[in-house]
């Protein structure tokens, strides 16, 4: 257990030895790993010189709490019409909830289209065309209908017809509204974002209509944390350190230091330690160097001998999205 480095991430039975950061940062990563494993050092001393009977551990001392985030891409139906993510009125080839039903009534479906429709189709005499290309397109008989079905949440493929849309990017802070040309089929949430303990147990869960960018997961977050008392210790995510920038941008983290710390979790941060500075400083799910004791614990194999692990499965809700996507075709 020599590993002393802060950005080490620790595996169930063994200590790799990490890279040094690389890029404008790494002289301040060096310094801030010989000052952290000078402190930690330290902290072990005090340890091990304090008297034992003297030790008062409280209960909210003696407690820590995580939760993790993770998005899954799969798309729920809502409210077609722009700005509304309400519940469908007809969810077996409807458009629009009961508002927009009643408001659009018997009108065409092309967008800015006030002519009457023609009778069991949704456009007028004028755009009939798009009409029976839309319904060709979405047949389940059609060899298109069936690739349509089966192909994965924003693929795009060499056999489908040209999008009249633009597809907003996956972390994209700003919600833009992206007009549609017609309101033939539903519209459908981006993804599913989902709050689960270590254990798996599921806490919370939102529809996020455009991105899951770091802006709305610190909205929901307050919605469902909204005071100090509430929140755990530590929010696990894979883009944490994004979200603590935007958190630190928008001011929100003036709120959140207080009582929480934002960690990647283990897998995403192999990718990000060696070049992101602020990840391996403030978002390691593992330090070795004792500045987050509550992370690391000492477990000991068959022979008895020590080895530390994390005390926390970050990797929770990756492992329940996994299982949730099997579930994703009946959504189509």
């Amino acid at each position: 257990m020599a590993n002393e480095d802060p950005a080490a991430v620790i595996g169930a039975d063994e200590n790799s030895t990490v890279p040094v950061l690389t890029g404008e940062y790494a002289n301040l990563s060096a310094q801030d790993t010989t000052r952290e494993g000078q402190a930690a050092q330290l902290r072990a001393n005090n340890l091990n010189n304090a008297d034992p009977n003297a030790m008062d551990v409280s209960d909210d001392d003696a407690d820590c709490s995580m939760i993790i985030l993770d998005g899954v891409v799969m798309g729920p139906q809502h409210c077609a019409a722009e700005g509304c993510i309400k519940d469908l009125q007809n969810t077996r080839g409807g458009a629009f909830c009961e508002e927009y039903e009643r408001e659009y009534g018997n009108r065409c479906r092309i967008r800015d289209c006030a002519r009457d429709r023609v009778e069991n189709t949704l456009a007028c005499h004028s755009h009939q065309a798009e009409w029976k290309k839309y319904k060709l397109d979405h047949s389940r008989s059609s060899l298109l209908g069936v690739k349509r079905m089966l192909q994965r949440p924003e693929e795009r493929n060499a056999w489908e017809p040209g999008l009249r849309r633009t597809v907003q990017p996956h972390d994209a802070d700003d919600d833009v509204i992206i007009p549609r040309h017609n309101y033939f089929g539903a519209a459908r949430f981006y993804c599913v974002e989902t709050i689960t303990a270590p254990c798996g147990v599921v806490i919370a869960w939102v529809k996020f209509d455009r991105a899951e960018s770091p802006t709305n997961i610190l909205n929901w977050l307050e919605k469902i944390y909204p005071t100090e008392e509430s929140r755990p210790h530590y929010i696990c995510i894979d883009k944490a350190c994004r979200v603590l920038r935007t958190a630190i941008a928008n001011g929100s983290w003036d709120r959140w230091k207080k009582t929480t710390c934002f960690i990647v979790d283990s897998y995403h941060y192999i990718n990000h330690r060696t070049l992101d500075y602020l990840c391996r400083k403030w978002c390691n799910p593992g330090p070795l160097n004792g500045s987050a004791p509550n992370l690391v614990k000492v477990a000991h194999d068959k022979n008895g001998q020590p080895y530390l692990q994390r005390a926390f499965n970050t990797q929770a809700c990756e492992q329940l999205n996994s299982w949730l996507g099997g579930f994703e075709s009946i959504l189509k």
